[in-house]
């Protein structure tokens, strides 16, 4: 049985860990965490590591370990066929030591001084003062390579992999000066033709989507919205479960707000929720929501990459769209816009045909695309939650249906994306006095 790895790939302690069994032929089991949802906070996760960092390893025999160096040394001593990355000459073991510790104690500890800022908009740019700390880790990196083709000599060991992780990722932040720092940088070019360093790649790649995300773009991010609607409530779940920064600008659809020569220039079709992303546009709440985890997101959960799950999820959205949001949106309309005061017979049997179909896609899913929360999941159930705001859904008719609302409520955001507005629409119909049919139930 493998070892286990609790693991984000964006992290560089993660991946140092990654290159380190790539090297010695260690096959992981790996566990992704999504530390934006909190799934490093869970009771269950922080019963391994109360410290509720990444990564963390839990052997074949149960035993828990965190920290990446420590972890690198515990593989490497119990898997490792020799000890060549880490030898057993006490002096040499002794400087690779140092090296680690200058890896955990001063270089990354300078990169989440960078980063940490970016993150939590406290500041939107690498300051000087952020340029100075990073060159200092780089001239003393320089000065460790003198003489040396590695770290700590002339052979690769893991102090290689631990400080790669760490300084291709602050390169990101701060570039390494080639003239400046030579021999830093033509360390980092021997360390990329190495074949573990394959394992830092797709880390790496996520890590600089990220950083573009929330130094460049991010910060133009603006979606007009009303929480009266359940497309609008859709885009707020997906953007609460990416954990981006959105500035959230409210449109009065009575005020007509929506028809404003300004709003029409966005999206001529006069709907929301429409995106700007600096001066790219878009509106459907489907294609946003793909749009941003595509753009935005450290990893593809919510919208697979894989072409045939992402044809499930697509298939799903359009069933939204084009069934169950048209069918409320034929009700709902007749009683916002039309003044009707009963829901017709034909446009009730209409919907509740469709949500028929989607009892019969829960059958056998826990989610509406199979074992996986996907953006078709947040259409869907702002869109039911809503119908059963106009024709109260019963359980015992739906109960695959309500199952699968009561995990997406569990959801740590679900609240405030959805449920505050949803309130609101259902006051909203509420106040039309509707007379219900037996037929709607």
């Amino acid at each position: 049985m493998a070892p286990t790895l609790y693991m984000m790939p964006s992290s560089p302690p993660v991946r140092a860990v990654l290159m380190t069994a790539k090297s010695i032929g260690l096959d992981l089991e790996l566990k992704q965490l999504n530390l934006r949802r909190g799934d490093h906070k869970t009771a269950e996760y922080l019963k391994l590591n109360p410290q509720h960092t990444v990564p963390t390893l839990v052997d074949d025999d149960g035993f828990v370990l965190w920290d990446s160096h420590a972890i690198i040394v515990y593989l490497l001593s119990k898997y490792a066929k020799n000890d060549s990355l880490y030898p057993k000459d006490l002096k040499k073991r002794a400087v690779i030591d140092q090296r680690m510790h200058f890896d955990s104690g001063v270089a990354f500890s300078v990169f989440l001084t960078i980063l940490y800022p970016l993150i939590y908009r406290e500041k939107k740019t690498i300051t000087q003062e952020d340029k100075n700390a990073a060159e200092e880790v780089y001239s003393f990196l320089e000065a460790f390579l003198e003489g040396k083709q590695w770290m700590t000599g002339d052979s690769v060991t893991v102090a290689d992999y631990s400080l790669i992780a760490t300084i291709s990722s602050l390169n990101v932040l701060v570039k390494i000066d080639p003239v400046k720092y030579s021999k830093l940088n033509t360390w980092v070019k021997n360390v990329e033709k190495l074949p573990a360093y394959e394992a830092n790649k797709s880390g790496l790649e996520q890590f600089v989507g990220y950083v573009n995300s929330i130094s460049g773009s991010i910060m133009s991010l603006k979606l007009y919205h009303t929480s009266l609607s359940p497309a609008c409530r859709a885009s707020l779940l997906t953007i609460n479960a990416l954990g981006i920064e959105v500035e959230l600008v409210p449109i009065n659809l009575n005020a007509q707000e929506h028809l404003t020569t300004e709003f029409l220039q966005l999206n001529p079709f006069h709907t929301v929720p429409t995106l700007q992303d600096g001066s790219f546009s878009l509106c459907d709440s489907h294609a946003i929501n793909a749009y941003l985890v595509e753009n935005y997101g450290t990893d593809d959960s919510l919208y697979p990459k894989d072409l045939q799950q992402k044809a499930i999820v697509n298939q799903r959205l359009h069933f939204d769209s084009n069934v169950l949001s048209a069918r409320l949106s034929a009700i709902t309309s007749s009683i916002l816009r039309g003044g009707a005061k009963t829901v017709a017979k034909d446009k009730a049997d209409a919907l509740l045909q469709g949500l028929t179909l989607l009892e019969t896609i829960l059958e056998t899913n826990k989610f509406v695309c199979g074992d996986k929360l996907s953006i078709a999941d947040f259409s869907l159930v702002t869109t039911v939650s809503s119908a059963n705001a106009v024709l109260p859904l019963a359980s015992n008719r739906f109960p695959k249906i309500f199952e699968w609302w009561n995990r997406l409520e569990a959801l740590p955001y679900y609240k405030e994306a959805n449920q505050e507005g949803l309130n609101a629409f259902t006051k909203l119909i509420k106040s039309k006095n509707i007379m219900r049919q037996n037929s709607t139930r």
